[in-house]
Parts: C-alpha cells; sequence; structure tokens
C-alpha cells in the first residue's frame, strides 16, 4: 500500500493512511514545500507477518524520521509493506514504488531501519541496488548499521551484512520447515480450505471437527451415494434438484463432488502437497495438493480429527470412481457386459462390445463393424450368454491348473484384495512408496558420510540405526499384507471358490477375469446355424502364458461341466 505518491510531492496530503490500521502515517512527513530533491528523504517499513507489533514499527519510522533531521533531510514520503524480503518469487511494490521515487529525482535518499528490511537475498540484489542508486548520485541510508552508500569504503560492509542476512533468512526458512514437519507429526493441520461436512475445531489447535449443520448432508447425500457406487455427477445432479447447495452457495458439479471425495481432509487425514518450482528449481510460492494423505516417517497416514468417511470408505470410494474413469480424465459409463473389452473379433482383432437387449440375453459385436460397417470388418456377432458362460469356465480352468507363485495368480490375488479390501491395497501401495524414501534416505546418509564427510561417525550411526529400524518395521508389515492376499486355500476349494465368483457383482467379475484372461478372441461362424462348439472358436489372447488349460470333467471328455453349466459339444452351438 503507498503511503505517499510520487506524483505530489509537495503536499502533506495522504489518501494510503487509512489503509494501515492502527498508524496515522501521516505524523511522520514533513513539509516540504520548497525543498530541493537533495533536501528530502523516502523512508521505508516493512515487516514480514502481522504478529510484528505496531508499537515496535512505529518506533522504527521515528528512527529514521530522527536519523533525516539531524542530516538535514525533510521526509517527504514513507512506504509501508507485509512482505517477505528473502523470496525471490514476492513482488514488494511498495519498496519497488521507493527506489523508483528516489532514482525518479523525486528524493535522493532513501532510509531503511535495518539492511534485512532493505532485501536478505544477499549481495547480489543489494549490489545492484546500489549500483542503480549510484548512477543517479542518489544514496541509501542504513540507520541501524550507520551505513551510508555514499561514502567511500562502505560497500565491503553493506557486502558482509547482506550475505549474513541471507544466511540468516536460510537458517529461518530451514527452521520453519521443521516446526512444521513436527506440528505434522502431532496431527495438526497447517491450514486451508476446509471439506464440505467439516469445520475447525476451535478447542484443538490444527484439528478438524464434523459441522452440525453440514455434516449431514455430506454423509447421507454424498458419502453414502459414492460408496453404493452412484457417480459424482449423479450425485451432483441429486443435490441441485433437492436444492441443495455448496458452502458459497454454488450448484454443485460432478467435479465438485470428486475432488471432496479425493480430498484427505475429507477421512480426517492430514494431506500431502508439494511445491511448485521453477525450471531452474527453485520454489515459485506456489503449491500443488497431490490428493494424496500425508505420509510420517514410518509410512502412516496422520490423523487431524474427524472426517466425514473414514480410511476405509475412502479408499473403496476412489476404487469406485476410478472404475468410472478414463485414464485420460473423464468419465465413462459402467459395462452391463461381463467380457466388454476383454472379448476380440475373430476376423480384425478389434475389441468387441454388447448390445442388443440385456434381459434377453443381449449379444457381442464387433465394435469396429458396428461403426464403420463391413468396409471396416465383416465382422462377427455372437450371443453373450453363451460366451460369458465359456469364458467363465475358461477362466476357473486357467485359474486352477495355476501354481503357487505364478505371476498370474499374484496379479489375481492383489487384484482381489484391491476389490474387497481397498484399504488394505492403499495401506501395500503406501509402504512400497516410503520404503524407496528410506532407501534414498539412506544412500544420501551414506554420500554425507563417505563422500562429504558432514556427519560424525556416531551421528552416521544413529541416524542410519532409525532407518534401519523403519526399514524392517515396513518390511515385516509388507510380509504380512502379503500374506493375507494368499489365494492358495481359496482355489484349492472349487466349491469355496464357486460361492465366492457368485456373491461378486459384475465388475468385481470383470476385473478378475482380466487378471488372468486379458484377451479372449472369438473366431467368426462358419455360417448360419454353425454347429460347433462355442469353446472351439475361443482362443487366449497373446499376452497370457498359457500354464496348461483344465477342465472339470463329469464322465468322458466329452461332457463338461462348470458350477453347473453344461459344455459339451452337443449342448454348445452358437450361430
Amino acid at each position: 500500500m503507498s503511503i505517499a505518491t510520487i506524483e505530489r510531492p509537495t503536499t502533506r496530503e495522504n489518501p494510503g493512511t487509512a489503509k494501515v490500521a492502527g498508524i496515522d502515517l501521516t505524523q511522520f512527513l514533513d513539509d516540504i514545500t520548497g525543498c530541493q530533491p537533495e533536501d528530502l528523504a523516502d523512508i521505508y517499513v516493512r515487516r514480514s507477518k502481522p504478529k510484528e507489533d505496531l508499537a515496535t514499527l512505529t518506533k522504527h519510522a521515528w528512527d529514521m524520521v530522527e536519523a533525516a533531521h539531524r542530516e538535514d533531510r525533510k521526509v517527504r514520503a514513507v512506504w509501508w509493506e507485509q512482505r517477505s524480503a528473502s523470496k525471490s518469487y514476492v513482488r514488494r511494490d511498495e519498496l519497488e514504488a521507493a527506489m523508483a521515487a528516489v532514482m525518479e529525482g523525486h528524493s535522493k535518499t532513501l532510509y531503511v531501519r535495518k539492511l534485512d528490511r532493505f532485501d536478505r537475498r544477499g549481495m547480489g540484489t543489494v549490489g545492484s541496488a546500489l549500483d542503480e542508486l549510484d548512477k543517479r548520485r542518489a544514496r541509501l541510508r542504513v540507520v541501524k548499521e550507520g551505513l551510508d552508500s555514499s561514502v567511500p569504503g562502505q560497500r565491503i560492509i553493506f557486502a558482509v551484512l547482506a550475505e549474513r542476512a541471507r544466511e540468516e533468512a536460510q537458517d529461518i526458512a530451514w527452521r520453519t520447515q521443521e516446526g512444521k514437519d513436527a506440528h505434522k507429526a502431532l496431527g495438526e493441520w497447517q491450514g486451508g480450505v476446509v471439506p464440505y461436512g467439516l469445520e475447525r475445531d476451535p478447542n484443538k489447535k490444527g484439528r478438524l471437527r464434523r459441522r452440525a449443520d453440514e455434516y449431514p448432508i455430506a454423509r447421507e447425500k454424498i458419502a453414502v451415494p459414492l460408496l453404493n457406487g452412484d457417480s459424482a455427477r449423479t450425485v451432483a445432479h441429486r443435490l441441485n434438484a433437492e436444492g441443495i447447495r455448496t458452502r458459497n452457495g454454488k450448484l454443485w458439479s460432478a467435479t465438485t463432488v470428486a475432488k471432496l471425495a479425493h480430498s484427505p481432509l475429507w477421512a480426517g487425514l492430514l494431506p500431502d502437497r508439494e511445491r511448485i518450482m521453477d525450471e531452474h528449481g527453485n520454489p515459485t510460492g506456489r503449491w500443488r495438493h497431490t490428493g494424496r494423505a500425508y505420509l510420517d516417517e514410518k509410512g502412516r497416514t496422520v490423523s487431524v480429527g474427524q472426517g466425514v468417511i473414514t480410511k476405509g470408505e475412502r479408499a473403496r470410494i476412489q476404487a469406485k470412481l476410478a472404475a468410472r474413469t478414463r485414464p485420460g480424465g473423464g468419465g465413462k459409463r459402467a459395462p452391463e457386459y461381463l467380457l466388454t473389452d476383454t472379448l476380440r473379433c475373430g476376423r480384425c482383432r478389434g475389441p468387441m462390445e454388447g448390445g442388443g437387449q440385456v434381459a434377453l440375453g443381449g449379444r457381442y459385436h464387433c465394435r469396429k463393424w458396428s461403426r464403420e460397417g463391413k468396409a471396416g470388418c465383416l465382422g462377427v456377432i455372437t450371443r453373450a450368454c453363451r460366451v460369458d458362460e465359456a469364458v467363465t469356465a475358461m477362466w476357473w480352468s486357467h485359474v486352477s491348473a495355476l501354481e503357487p507363485g505364478d505371476a498370474a495368480l499374484d496379479a489375481i490375488a492383489r487384484r482381489w484384495v484391491s476389490i474387497k479390501d481397498p484399504e488394505k491395497d492403499t495401506r501395500r501401495k503406501e509402504i512400497v512408496a516410503e520404503l524407496d524414501q528410506v532407501k534414498a534416505r539412506m544412500e544420501k546418509l551414506d554420500h554425507d558420510h563417505y563422500v562429504r564427510g558432514k556427519l560424525s561417525e556416531e551421528r552416521y550411526e544413529t541416524l542410519s540405526e532409525q532407518q534401519a529400524k523403519i526399514r524392517t518395521e515396513l518390511e515385516a508389515e509388507q510380509e504380512e499384507l502379503a500374506r493375507d492376499s494368499d489365494l492358495s486355500a481359496l482355489l484349492s476349494d472349487p466349491e469355496t471358490l464357486r460361492e465366492v465368483w457368485e456373491a461378486s457383482p459384475q465388475d468385481e467379475r470383470r476385473e478378475l477375469i482380466r487378471c488372468a484372461l486379458p484377451r479372449v478372441t472369438i473366431a467368426p461362424a462358419k455360417g448360419q446355424g454353425d454347429k460347433t462348439p462355442i469353446l472351439e472358436r475361443l482362443t487366449e489372447g497373446p499376452r497370457v502364458p498359457r500354464t496348461g488349460m483344465r477342465l472339470f470333467t463329469s464322465g468322458d471328455d466329452s461332457q463338461l461341466h462348470m458350477f453347473g453349466v453344461d459344455f459339451s459339444r452337443r449342448a454348445i452351438a452358437d450361430g
């Protein structure tokens, strides 16, 4: 905020005074009528944060005014702002205006109380400013240190103090970050926008609690429908139709609902964020919200109070939303058919999609034929119910033939866990990420100790033991989760496996089939009324290694059964 304007140097009228609450800045100004620029001075007052006492800042301003009067200078303007002097990305408009006023000749002296009030970015920045002032026969006066840029031999003192201020700023930044990390470990949120349904707890610093007027809506109208599989768009439309608005009084959108569901704070978890850097790796002052929960040094999430949903519910909602989202963004309809994107056309090898009336069994047809006609592909059309039953039998036969430790079986186990227990799957991913960080920290310790010699032997051993202990704990937890994902007992009992399969909804069945059979190609019929058994027309895709195809049999090999479905050559025919 500009306290005196350079366009009106001969008046004490100050239209910006009211913008500085608690201080009447006109008290510092002198009557400059008839004065020359050499007899005038501007003073610059800066504070970094509002907590700095106004009485102290007023005393600083009077110190500069008295110094100007002792040197027979009259104060023409006062420049006051609240900005950091150490961050290169922070633009200090009032300092720029004060320097411009001096360099344009409205006055010839700029007073600051200390050099670190002027700048904390080192001699490179301070030296450039002094060069510009020297060109115009103007000067910078530092009251506390008694420096005058026009005095020969004092630039070396400016250089030392400027570099010391720069190092002090770096130390302050380090201590500040250490404090923030300590508060994170205690579960204290540093601040930001509170998600819908929650509010800051006035009795506990950095903690959240449920907001009485919003929580019932957030829980029953948003969280529960998402857990039941509704899309973010459906939830938003329903809220708008019922006249429910956001906290800002705006309409809900699918993006708003999705962001809410992905927010760690909505689950009462401390969020993580990344600092955005420029092309040279320097901080820009902006942050990117990753949508991930913050992990402590042991790789565990940190609670910041109550949430609208639990950690497990957040994982389930994210899994359901991910299943309805395209890789490049944007939503997609949930497939109605079991083999959508799995079944391939035997003519063009392109994907087949479902069509027709689902209640009557539906059909699969070549997508390329459907969209481009016979010029694109002659197409394959087949009844959906027969192919679904046959591919299901192929999948179970494939899975039952796998040996423990097989890569396909491990993929099925991981996918099964991610479907049935997304919270456990999320934790598994967190452990992998934290183990990578532990490895990086241990490599840095080795480098700092053996190569750079920055760590003493005792300090190195202490820190190395801490990281080794964390790694051991994470690896033990990882092994425990892997044991929980073991499906060998389940796969050894076909009856139990059948019960689990029948209890699973179609979207879960689709994911499990694709773990072992990501591609199944169906050959075209030889003609109308072709009696070729459907199993003979189906071929596994090339990406899946054939580890042995085994079907459960009843009687001779011509009579095949799978969970009550007859796949004999006499029973299966597809035209």
